[in-house]
């Protein structure tokens, strides 16, 4: 699975590093131009905090050059598990549809183990900044499980098949002032370690594209024994 992921990394940084040589970046919603109606479904992990707070140091350094990047605030930071459906501005569900997914994630995360994840090295995207991670096998298996139950059962309508164990951690709301010095920072951490840590509990949200309007819909504990 590491060298899947490593290449995949490297692929989205080659378009990322790309992105910011050229500089155009303008985001309507982050620069409050535009007011943002885009909510989706999404199963989500949460960070523990020794691993909020490593990123919270980066995000610091990131900004001394490009104060303008928009930093996670670190109580918004997640690991996507799935996205249902993913965000947009028509989203709307009804509540005896919402329970549904509630109730089929329930009898399939009843057999799911906990997952443990690694982020290490700051990537670029053509969007913002990623930690990139690396995940156990358990999290490939509970996503492949999620999407076969619900192709039978209820619509998927993921943003992109998320492969990756990707954290963002920042974005790019306007033009960078410095995008060279962004270029050399991401460089000297490109192998920083945030930490590890072990997934027990995932949850079920409607968010926004930012993950910072939440309402939580339910949490599942992943306890089944290996």
């Amino acid at each position: 699975m590491k060298k899947e992921l490593d290449s995949l990394y490297k692929s989205i940084d080659q378009k990322g590093k790309a992105a910011i040589l050229k500089n155009q970046f303008a985001d309507p919603y982050l620069c409050q131009v535009k007011a943002d109606s885009r909510r989706g479904l999404t199963l989500l992990a949460r960070l523990p905090v020794h691993v909020g707070r490593n990123i919270g140091y980066a995000q610091q350094k990131l900004r001394i050059a490009n104060p303008n990047l928009y930093c996670y605030p670190l109580a918004d930071l997640h690991l996507t598990v799935l996205d249902l459906i993913g965000a947009r501005a028509d989203f709307s569900l009804a509540p005896a549809v919402l329970a549904a997914y509630q109730n089929s994630i329930k009898e399939l995360l009843a057999n799911c183990r906990p997952f443990s994840v690694t982020l290490q090295g700051l990537i670029a995207s053509p969007s913002g900044i990623l930690a990139a991670g690396y995940y156990s096998d358990e999290l490939f298996e509970l996503r492949e499980a999620l999407r076969l139950k619900l192709a039978k059962e209820l619509p998927l309508a993921e943003r992109y098949q998320t492969a990756s164990g990707h954290v963002t951690i920042a974005r790019f709301k306007a033009p960078l002032d410095d995008p060279n010095g962004l270029l050399f920072d991401l460089a000297k951490m490109d192998q920083l370690r945030f930490g590890s840590f072990v997934v027990k509990q995932v949850d079920l949200v409607i968010h926004d594209w930012y993950n910072h309007d939440v309402k939580v819909i339910d949490e599942f504990a992943l306890t089944a024994l290996s």
